[in-house]
């Protein structure tokens, strides 16, 4: 048996964390090496007989499953309405055939480490923690039905889905439970602590931030959906999972499925009440087996996004996914020809977008099901397929002796690299000059589950409840009910105005306040929708993610061991409503405490956050993968996109004729408006 391969970022934690507050859970993060004497210990109960008995008790925990999810399914409670919020988190987090199929056996493995340390571990006295470390070493005996599928489905994968992680799983049971408060009660329900931010702002004037343009949000979402795709449970047949009631109630626990931990509101909620809304949905997250053999041991869950900035939300995760976007001549992608200018497909059906009868929608196709989530998504989906077939063209008026294949990987290589290159500029204004994070060298090229599950999420508290046209006749349109709702982007004075409002319009502040539109409306129907910081707490504890202390700590080289320490680090409003939320600081969700931070000189978002993002894209701006095409020079492809900016991008895709310097910035004097001109162009002659 093997231990963990802790990444090497995880040793500094182990010079700077302190013992956690509270009496009844020890501080767990820090605890990487098991003891050698627990270590033996251990492996006298990790027989081939024992494991074998937690494997066969866990395909007949399957069985009964299938029995439960054939009552739910033939139920009329938990049914998953079309068009309704639960509709849209499955939208968000589409699962595949592959996808769900390998959840459920990794659901097995996972049943069989649960009922190990059951079993074997908590009689004889191991904390489950540490049963869980070294569980995640075990590897499934081969002469077991389970292993044998296991491996079967390891060399079908393309690529490791699963995410990996900068801090080893926390879980109170050691391998799936939600932790616990370091004073051993329950930790404060997900809308509880979001309400607070809600309720302390309730009446006040959203504050935009002074600088930054919404373009800077258009693009967070635009990489998050490039490098993270957490996708949701289903039941064994593929039937999606509802855990609350039509009216946002809670399911008696019989018809609850095992996978739903949906976040109970309190009664006297102060938005929810007014509806009567004390259930919001949540389905846990499907799960990985990973790429390098099966193992027991904590949950770590699926990425169905690729692990490199390759614009995989354009092109499509997997090789036939890909293969369906193409055109099948001239290099291009497919796409409506309209009024001289490309534009996504309309879907096939309307799957990907919830209905309302109200609203005149067109639903989009790219290799994203988020591709229509919100306008700004869809708008930039549209950018770079224009991009693509832009320079397919040109490719083949310079080189006409190329096949279709040859066009199309040279032209998907060019505009990778071009959307690298602009990924970089909004890098360095979201996460500043800092150094590289410690550990960033590495060779573990997977997408960190913080990261996915919490980092880049700060976006939405920057995301306007409006769209405005900077410049135009003062026409807004409200985000809320354009959630998976498209309108039509052919419409030029729509377009138009778009690209108006990610250019001009500022985005709001970085802070604890959300506009209405994700605070309460998110996928929302009838004035009932989902809280987005919430949805992202209850997120954490569900991927398992340590403690904000602990990442401050990783991140900084500060231990945290009371409140008094994160004083100069968390704006002191939000510092006082966070201790009344929770009751330690070792308490706090990654999430809650990184965006509540004081920016870090130059950023826009802190330490915490800096260091979690820029350890990530560092990783994923690789180059010379698989899709990259060989006909061109590394060399001179390095040299074609130097002096490309994001600024360039807008005057080629979006039919503008000025724009600012730096598209991340609102207009300014320090940031004017030049015309496109100006501005030097993508010569393809010297690449080609």
């Amino acid at each position: 048996m093997r231990h963990t391969v802790l990444t090497c970022i995880v040793a500094v934690v182990l010079a700077v964390l302190g013992p956690a507050q509270g009496k009844a859970v020890p501080d767990q993060v820090d605890r990487f090496e098991l003891d050698p004497t627990l270590t033996q210990r251990l492996s006298r109960f990790a027989t081939s007989a024992n494991l074998a008995e937690a494997l066969d008790y866990s395909e007949g925990i399957f069985e009964k499953s299938k029995r439960l999810e054939g009552s739910l399914a033939a139920g009329s409670r938990g049914k998953v309405v079309r068009g309704g919020s639960t509709y849209a988190q499955i939208i968000d987090g589409y699962p595949t055939l592959g996808t769900q199929q390998q959840d459920l056996l990794a659901r097995k493995v996972l049943r069989a480490s649960s009922y190990f340390v059951n079993r074997f571990c908590a009689p004889s006295g191991i904390p489950s923690y540490e049963c869980g470390l070294y569980l995640s070493g075990t590897v499934v005996p081969t002469a077991t039905p389970i292993g044998d599928q296991c491996r079967e489905l390891l060399t079908t994968k393309e690529y490791n889905d699963e995410y990996r992680r900068l801090l080893p799983a926390l879980y109170d049971d050691g391998v799936y439970s939600f932790r616990r408060s370091t004073t051993g009660a329950e930790l404060p329900a997900a809308r509880e602590v979001s309400a607070r931010f809600h309720v302390a702002r309730s009446g006040q004037e959203a504050q935009p931030d002074a600088m930054r343009s919404v373009a800077l949000v258009q693009w967070s979402q635009f990489v998050e959906h490039d490098l993270a795709k957490t996708t949701v449970q289903t039941m064994h047949d593929g039937t999606d999972i509802e855990c609350c009631t039509g009216e946002h109630g809670q399911l008696l626990p019989r018809y609850r499925h095992p996978a739903c931990k949906p976040m109970p509101v309190s009664e006297d909620d102060p938005y929810y009440r007014t509806y009567g809304a004390t259930c919001l949905n949540y389905v846990r997250s499907a799960l990985s087996l990973g790429a390098n053999g099966c193992h027991l041991g904590p949950a770590n869950q699926l990425n169905q996004a690729t692990d490199r900035l390759d614009l995989s939300q354009l092109y499509g995760s997997l090789a036939n996914d890909t293969n369906q976007r193409r055109a099948g001549k001239g290099g291009r992608l497919k796409a409506h020809l309209y009024d001289s200018s490309d534009y996504l497909q309309e879907a096939a059906t309307g799957r990907l977008c919830a209905t309302d009868s109200n609203l005149e929608t067109i639903c989009y196709d790219s290799g994203d099901t988020r591709v229509n989530v919100n306008p700004y998504i869809t708008l930039l989906h549209t950018l770079f397929l224009r991009q693509h077939n832009r320079l397919a063209k040109h490719l083949a008026l310079l080189k006409p002796a190329w096949t279709d294949g040859q066009l199309f990987a040279v032209a998907r290589t060019v505009n990778t690299r071009l959307y690298q290159k602009i990924v970089r500029e909004w890098l360095t204004t979201v996460a500043g000059h800092d150094d590289p994070p410690p550990g960033a060298s590495d060779q573990d090229e997977r997408v960190s589950n913080e990261f996915a599950a919490a980092a880049i999420r700060f976006y939405n508290t920057m995301m306007p409840g409006e769209i405005a046209n900077a410049v135009g006749n003062g026409t807004r349109y409200d985000l809320e009910p354009l959630f998976y709702r498209p309108k039509d982007l052919r419409k030029r004075d729509y377009f138009a105005h778009l690209v108006s409002s990610v250019l001009g319009q500022n985005a709001m502040s970085l802070d604890t306040a959300y506009v209405d539109d994700v605070a309460h409306l998110l996928f929302g129907v009838r004035h009932v929708g989902l809280d987005v910081l919430a949805l992202d707490i209850q997120r954490g504890r569900d991927h398992g993610l340590a403690r904000y202390a602990d990442y401050y700590a990783l991140c900084t080289g500060k231990p945290v061991a009371a409140w008094a320490d994160l004083e100069r680090v968390l704006k002191p409003d939000d510092l006082e409503m966070i201790r009344a939320a929770y009751a330690t600081v070792h308490d706090v969700d990654l999430i809650v405490g990184a965006i509540a931070e004081w920016p870090v000189t130059g950023a826009t978002v802190g330490p915490t956050l800096s260091c979690l993002l820029r350890e990530q894209i560092q990783r994923s701006l690789r180059t010379g993968g698989p899709s990259e095409a060989v006909l061109v020079r590394p060399d001179a492809l390095d040299a074609l996109v130097a002096d490309y900016s994001a600024a360039r991008f807008m005057c080629d895709t979006a039919q503008v004729e000025w724009v600012q310097r730096d598209i991340f910035r609102v207009p300014a004097v320090d940031n004017p408006q030049i015309r496109c001109a100006l501005l030097p162009p993508l010569d393809l002659a010297r690449l080609v």
